[in-house]
């Protein structure tokens, strides 16, 4: 392998713009506008087409009203309105979870009434809050049975079945 020889082949300076600087692609680019130059931003002439071809921006809405629209016509929730994705809560079971379970409140989370559930708990906990609470679960026990009050229907508002 021979090394050319720069006598024989002078460079010239315009030989430089037809080779192509090592890495470089070999096909032609197009030359982008720089910033600050016309056709920079979209919409100005350069491109040829403003806004990228796209139509106006003043076209109408899509004729819907405002926020005056009036509701769907659904009643809203009342007490006795079955509760969607629930199953009705058992009395039966309630009774017995009150009379077995009933010091520790699970009747009362089984119902859905949490903070009264948490109450008899952390009662039941404390030495001098068990009597309370046996006596306070024996009391929801015989009103249960009876179905008296809001030991009728669960936290929601369903009839106990």
């Amino acid at each position: 392998m021979t090394t050319p020889d720069p006598q024989a082949t002078p460079f010239q300076p315009e030989d430089a713009a037809q080779v192509p600087a090592p890495g470089a692609p070999a096909f032609p680019q197009a030359s982008t506008p720089g910033y600050g130059q016309p056709g920079y931003a979209a919409g100005q002439p350069g491109y040829g087409q403003p806004g990228y071809g796209q139509p106006g921006y003043g076209q109408p809405g899509y004729g819907q009203p405002g926020y005056g629209q009036p509701g769907y016509g659904q009643p809203g929730y009342a007490a006795g309105q079955p509760v969607v994705g629930t199953a009705p809560k058992q009395w039966l079971v309630a009774a017995l979870l009150a009379f077995f379970l009933g010091a520790l409140g699970i009747h009362n989370f089984y119902l859905g009434y949490t903070a009264k559930g948490i109450i008899q708990l952390v009662l039941t906990i404390t030495v001098i809050g068990a009597f309370i609470s046996v006596i306070w679960a024996f009391i929801e026990f015989i009103m249960i049975i009876a179905r008296s009050g809001s030991y009728a229907y669960d936290a929601q508002g369903q009839p106990l079945q």
